[in-house]
């Protein structure tokens, strides 16, 4: 088992490699949870990180919400096969096949194929969810349902909405009177008037007049309708690894109290759908978990960004081993890999998959392949050939762009690497390479339809 000052002095190694403010990891192993802090949680005021701190786990909330729709399930309220709209009658999208038979299962495996990144301010009221589902009105698709998997914030906001209408009740209430107080979770609120009395981190992004250097962001959370995609958890990360003990132990809180049927919580970490993308992710996804091999070890968890904030979560079910690292930076994915590469080494004798080995001719065979525009709400690639080579434009549309200041992303290299119709790309905003693949669901083989990055599937239009 690491000690409490191993633990410690790495972090702390890590944070000044990878230049992070500050971070807070807690590690699992057995029944034990053992947290440590390093760094500060504001640049501005220079508090300490305490392993009590409160961070923003960023979507690995959706997992607190898909357990909330599983307990919906486990009291016969809902069905995850049938139509959301049996639920949510007033729910629309712009295609009509869609709004008429997605399910919560597509939802809960991103696989209900309108488009995920619909970002818009719907208050802080009660109704902020109510409003959310009905200025989806417009939400285009990308693919029909259960063609693919794409990544959709929107899908647990709507999620989130069944909740509150089969519950008669807040959706952060909901969180409350059934996962939080059931669990003891007394570093885990939902709003930011509820964080102001704990140490609380602040997210911090690259200053505009100086992208070397980092700054606290201009913002701290989201707004109130991304709760369910995740907002409406912020959390220490020894709080995280408590939720998530629920699932190992088959849905039986410490206390003994059965907050959810063993079977249930056994199907959520069954895999529902294979990634197009294993590298980044993992190679599957369930009822709201990632779902992975390293080596001969399967590993379940979540990730999760918000405003200058980075949070990932690994625990291998059967070793009872695992951890979440919590991060005051807008993208700190090279510190996650290294500290998962020590400690599943460490401890188990593995680690994360490497990224795909690079290729030696930057030149593609066929650029016409892949040249073109692809979009999904918020982001297009533009995909151009320049002497065999290709490069790519980003540009983004969504608010959440221009709040964070991203900087202007023209001519990137897609690089070639060791598998098909593949390629690594560094956004600016990222502090590590990420795979982007094109595909074809309906032809394997033939001209791509789909470019899959960051985990969503972009159109080729």
């Amino acid at each position: 088992m690491f000690t409490s000052q191993e633990l410690e002095q790495k972090l702390a190694e890590l944070i000044q490699k990878h230049d992070v403010p500050g971070a807070q990891l807690a590690v699992l192993d057995g029944d034990a949870v053992t947290e440590v802090a390093a760094g500060v949680l504001s640049l501005r005021t220079q508090q300490p990180t305490t392993p009590d701190a409160l961070f923003l786990p960023g979507s690995i909330g959706k997992l607190y919400t898909a357990t909330l729709v599983m307990m919906l399930v486990d009291e016969g309220r809902l069905d995850l096969d049938v139509p959301i709209r049996t639920y949510l009658p007033e729910f629309e999208v712009a295609d009509h096949h869609a709004r008429d038979t997605v399910t919560a299962r597509d939802l809960l495996t991103h696989t209900s194929g309108f488009d995920g990144d619909h970002f818009t301010d719907t208050g802080r009221g009660d109704d902020a969810l109510a409003r959310y589902v009905a200025g989806c009105v417009d939400l285009p698709q990308i693919a029909p349902p259960g063609l693919i998997w794409s990544y959709s914030n929107s899908g647990f906001s709507l999620l989130g909405r069944i909740v509150e209408v089969l519950l008669g009740t807040t959706f952060e209430d909901a969180l409350r009177e059934r996962i939080f107080a059931p669990l003891g979770l007394e570093h885990t609120v939902s709003f930011a008037d509820e964080a102001i009395v704990h140490p609380t981190s602040v997210g911090h992004v690259a200053d505009p007049e100086d992208p070397t250097k980092l700054v606290v962001s201009p913002t701290w959370g989201l707004w109130r309708a991304f709760g369910p995609m995740g907002c409406a958890v912020v959390a220490s990360a020894g709080d995280v690894l408590k939720f998530t003990q629920l699932h190992l132990d088959g849905g039986v809180a410490p206390d003994g109290t059965r907050l959810l049927d063993a079977g249930l919580a056994a199907s959520m970490l069954e895999q529902q759908v294979e990634l197009v993308d294993d590298s980044v992710l993992g190679q599957g996804w369930g009822l709201g978990w990632i779902l992975d091999q390293w080596g001969d070890v399967a590993v379940v968890g979540h990730d999760g960004n918000s405003i200058g904030q980075n949070a990932f979560m690994r625990v291998a079910p059967e070793q009872r081993f695992g951890f979440c690292l919590q991060t005051n930076v807008d993208s700190a994915l090279n510190l996650y890999r290294e500290l998962a590469d020590w400690l599943f080494g460490d401890r188990l004798g593995v680690g994360p998959r490497p990224d795909p080995a690079l290729l030696d001719e930057v030149a593609v065979d066929e650029p016409g392949r892949y040249t073109g525009t692809y979009q999904r709400e918020g982001l297009t690639f533009e995909i151009r050939e320049d002497e065999g080579r290709l490069l790519t434009t980003v540009t983004p549309s969504h608010g959440i762009a221009e709040d964070q200041g991203w900087p202007p992303m023209v001519d990137l290299p897609l690089v070639p690497v060791a598998r098909d119709d593949s390629f690594m790309l560094k956004l600016p905003i990222a502090d590590a390479d990420l795979l982007a693949a094109f595909f074809n669901p309906e032809d394997v083989g033939a001209r791509p339809t789909y470019l899959h990055f960051g985990g969503r599937a972009h159109r080729r239009v």
